[in-house]
């Protein structure tokens, strides 16, 4: 479909032309038409004076003018035949003010006569890699599988430009604010039926319509797994909400009950909701909570355990005869066999070692997940080639493997680890595997895992 961006100006940074600027660097594959009313050109495309005068009509308009003109906007793509309007403009009623309630008043009432579905006011819209389509250029152009929706414009942008770097690849991602005509639970209905969508993520304040909201959670939740993260659970947090977006958030009981009649999953926040959404798109569930955790040193191994334990995880000792099978290439000095396999740096720092642990671990019918934890502390001395080395061994047997299987690297803040890991972290994601900065924040997301496996929201 065609696109115009209303409210464009010569200073490029003011919402409108920064609007046009990203869907320009994404890609966008429709036509593309600038409106303002002083006309002229802009960043190599003729100005339109109004939405009325583009030739052919357009099917969607976005929107950067200030909030009292945007009533005449919408009357105007109303005559154009314009099928969406979204609009960034703040100053409705988010204000709790008179007169920005009577403007969103006026903007549905204009956009309902003349049959214009309306996203906003107060976000940033859409964005859709697969046509190129976006308010953020700096996302990943692949396409994914994770659908998300979120009355946050600031939380949309985090995470796409969060996932360009961690993995997270979208079908579509929706910032729609006030919600005063398409809410969130229009966006969870199409996602629960959108065929490029298998994991869907939401940021959600309020909700506008209730029942009709359980009913949509229920069946997304029912096609695919549905990880939300609830803005306003605290007192002054819902105090925030109702300047943000107008919503009404609801205490925090109704709210976990409404999670569990819909059997979705629940993230504390952004950094665990993309962990999640990295899980179910890389990883088919484990048929249980044992789990092999695999790692360098002894305090970190020990700590693992206790992290992936109070995530819900069961860490059980090796039968036997794995034991036997590892201690006949493992020496006894400074390492552990039991579960965590816990390794002095300088004993497994052989790629093959690394390689035939997994392997062996993995093969195991008395465990269904592994976790590898990487201190890239410890290989910076080695450079990250021998890192890579490593890594490549263990996701050769990951591979090979038929179980889920996740890989942890962690830098101690420390600059160079922290370049490592990124490295590393593409090669895993590549490879298709999840990639976690903590031990605890990779437990967290297998959980969720399981509990989608097993049908119950947590």
């Amino acid at each position: 479909g065609s696109a115009a961006v209303v409210g464009v100006s010569q200073d490029t940074w003011k919402p409108g032309s920064s609007m046009l600027r990203a869907l320009i660097r994404f890609g966008f594959s429709g036509p593309l038409y600038p409106v303002s009313s002083k006309g002229g050109g802009l960043m190599g495309l003729k100005v339109y004076p109004s939405v009325l005068e583009i030739p052919g009509g357009v099917d969607s308009v976005v929107s950067g003018l200030p909030a009292a003109l945007v009533p005449k906007l919408m009357s105007e793509c109303a005559l154009a035949g314009v099928k969406t309007v979204t609009c960034f403009s703040a100053g409705f009623s988010e204000t709790g003010e008179g007169d920005g309630q009577e403007l969103e008043r006026q903007v549905i009432d204009a956009a309902r006569r003349g049959g214009v579905r309306l996203l906003g006011p107060n976000c940033l819209g859409v964005h859709h890699p697969a046509i190129g389509y976006t308010f953020e250029a700096g996302g990943a152009r692949a396409k994914g599988p994770v659908g998300f929706l979120s009355q946050s414009g600031g939380n949309t942008r985090e995470l796409i430009l969060a996932g360009a770097r961690r993995g997270v690849r979208f079908s579509k991602a929706v910032s729609y604010g006030n919600a005063a005509d398409l809410d969130e639970t229009d966006f969870l209905e199409y996602f629960a039926d959108d065929p490029e969508t298998r994991v869907v993520g939401a940021y959600i304040e309020g909700v506008k319509r209730p029942r009709a909201f359980l009913r949509a959670l229920r069946r997304a939740s029912g096609a695919k797994p549905v990880v939300v993260l609830k803005g306003g659970r605290t007192e002054a947090g819902n105090r925030a909400v109702m300047s943000h977006t107008s919503s009404l958030g609801g205490s925090g009981r109704i709210w976990d009950a409404l999670c569990r009649q819909g059997g979705v999953m629940q993230a504390g926040d952004m950094g665990e909701l993309a962990d999640s959404l990295i899980a179910f798109s890389c990883l088919s569930a484990p048929r249980g909570r044992r789990t092999a955790v695999v790692g360098i040193g002894g305090g970190a191994s020990v700590q693992a355990a206790d992290d992936c334990e109070k995530a819900g995880l069961l860490v059980p000792p090796f039968p036997p005869e794995l034991r036997s099978e590892l201690r006949a290439f493992t020496t006894r000095a400074g390492t552990g066999i039991a579960n965590p396999v816990d390794t002095s740096p300088d004993v497994y720092w052989e790629p093959a070692l690394y390689q035939e642990t997994v392997r062996l671990v993995s093969e195991c019918d008395e465990i269904d997940l592994v976790l590898v934890l990487f201190a890239c502390v410890q290989a910076v001395k080695r450079g990250v080639e021998e890192l890579k080395r490593q890594v490549e061994a263990v996701l050769d047997a990951g591979r090979a493997a038929g179980k889920p299987l996740a890989v942890v690297l962690t830098t101690a803040g420390m600059v160079e680890a922290e370049k490592m890991a990124a490295e590393v972290q593409g090669q895993c994601l590549e490879a298709g595997f999840p990639v976690y900065p903590t031990m605890g924040r990779a437990a967290r997301a297998m959980n969720h895992l399981i509990c989608h496996s097993q049908g119950r929201g947590l």
